[in-house]
């Protein structure tokens, strides 16, 4: 019997050999890989896609519930400044009905002190040291309490019948204004009449102001002297302002027994020609008045005076004469 001779591959057992290996390479690293696949199919679940949803929905919730509270933060913030802005408001208000309450007192009191008397201060006594120069002047003129901050000033002196008698208390009250006035202030006097042939006034300087100094200053008392010696016929206001008021001076000081004739000034009463003067004057220039005489025996007087002062940013002053008018 003849023996079979059995070829055997070389190459097929390599190969088999090296499918073996690569295969078991493959399942090596399929192992280590492994986790990684499932985390990725776990990250790619229904589930994890809910849970991400919810997280991100919890932190919209938390990053809402944080505007809110910093919106309510700037609502208190707004009610906190609206609650300061009404306490403000009524604090002005109460200082304001607080500051009208004392004016009206004080107007009460001038009231009821316009009803007597008023003694004439004493003449100051002077000083034999020199007064100092003070280092601002806040006011730069005072007469008799009254005060203003102007220059150039105006004497205004009435001229009508019923001032005769009180001659001595007006030249007293106009020296008096003269006196007080200083080196920076100018000044102008200004006496009115109606007389028969119509309204009269005489004024010094003839036109426009004068500077104070030693040599005006007893000019201008001279001259207010020589008004009061022509004393007579009734008190042309109306004429007197219209032409004070559109002429030279900043402050306008009428010196009067206050009892202005209606038919010497177009027929207006006191009041009436008080309202007047005031809408003449147009907050142009203050009115200050000095009423002289026994002002106390006629009511009107003082309101006429008191009243045209105090709508002309003014101040008002009674003097008392010691002597009976011609009209008393």
């Amino acid at each position: 019997m003849k023996r079979r001779a059995r070829d055997i591959e070389i190459f097929s057992l390599s190969s088999i050999d090296l499918f073996a290996a690569a295969m078991g390479a493959f399942a090596l690293l399929t192992i280590v890989l492994m986790p990684f696949y499932q985390k990725e199919i776990q990250e790619r679940t229904p589930e994890n896609a809910i849970a991400d949803l919810a997280r991100a929905a919890q932190e919209s919730a938390v990053e809402t519930e944080e505007r809110k509270k910093a919106l309510a933060k700037k609502r208190d913030a707004g009610a906190a400044n609206v609650s300061d802005i009404k306490s403000e408001e009524d604090k002005l208000l109460a200082r304001l009905r607080a500051a009208e309450a004392a004016l009206l007192e004080k107007q009460a009191k001038a009231r009821a002190a316009a009803a007597v008397p008023i003694p004439e201060p004493p003449e100051p006594i002077p000083d034999p040291k020199p007064a100092p120069t003070p280092v601002e002047k806040l006011v730069s003129f005072r007469f008799l309490g009254m005060k203003t901050k102007k220059d150039d000033i105006v004497v205004a002196l009435d001229m009508n019948k019923c001032m005769g008698g009180h001659e001595e208390s007006v030249n007293r009250s106009v020296e008096r204004i003269i006196q007080s006035l200083q080196d920076n202030h100018a000044l102008q006097i200004v006496g009115f009449q109606q007389t028969d042939s119509g309204p009269r006034v005489r004024t010094w300087p003839s036109s426009g102001l004068r500077n104070i100094n030693s040599t005006s200053r007893p000019e201008a008392i001279s001259f207010s002297k020589g008004l009061t010696r022509q004393f007579g016929g009734s008190a042309s206001m109306l004429d007197a302002f219209k032409k004070m008021i559109n002429g030279p001076g900043q402050a306008i000081f009428l010196v009067s027994d206050g009892l202005p004739n209606p038919s010497a000034n177009n027929g207006m009463r006191p009041n009436s020609l008080a309202r007047e003067i005031t809408r003449m004057n147009a907050g142009r220039k203050e009115i200050h008045t000095v009423v002289v005489g026994n002002y106390f025996d006629y009511r009107g007087t003082v309101e006429f005076m008191e009243t045209l002062a105090g709508s002309n940013n003014g101040q008002f002053m009674a003097l008392a004469s010691g002597r009976t008018g011609v009209c008393d």
